[in-house]
């Protein structure tokens, strides 16, 4: 059986295609060349349980949301979360760049204000 050459060219351009594409993928970039650091939100999870920051300074962090689910970082003087040192935008499977203003140094907390049981601590450090 021969087979006819517009379809033999029809499947050698979907293969070709296929292997060019990034899957049509929603995935933000996994870096930003501006961001002092990242942060990824994946599995209900930050993908880092303690950030370290640069006393004084003020830093931009990268955030990546990977879920389906609204997520954010908060920067808490402690874990009771009554006092606020950063409130970051709520983001659902995209990504944003956040200016953390300068922090004294110490350590902090941080967490998901969406899902309080997303935590972990930011380690504040003299340069």
């Amino acid at each position: 059986m021969k087979i006819p050459p517009i379809l033999v060219a029809g499947v050698l351009l979907a293969v070709v295609l296929a292997a060019c594409s990034d899957g049509g993928s929603a995935t933000p970039a996994s870096v930003s060349p501006e961001a002092d650091l990242t942060v990824t939100a994946e599995d209900n999870a930050f993908d880092q349980p303690t950030i370290t920051l640069t006393a004084g300074e003020p830093t931009s962090v990268f955030f990546r949301n990977l879920d389906g689910a609204p997520h954010n970082i908060a920067i808490y003087s402690d874990d009771s979360a009554s006092t606020s040192l950063f409130v970051g935008e709520t983001i659902t499977d995209d990504a944003v760049t956040y200016e953390i203003p300068a922090l004294e140094p110490g350590e902090y907390f941080f967490r998901c204000d969406v899902h309080p049981d997303m935590v972990g601590t930011v380690v504040v450090e003299e340069a």
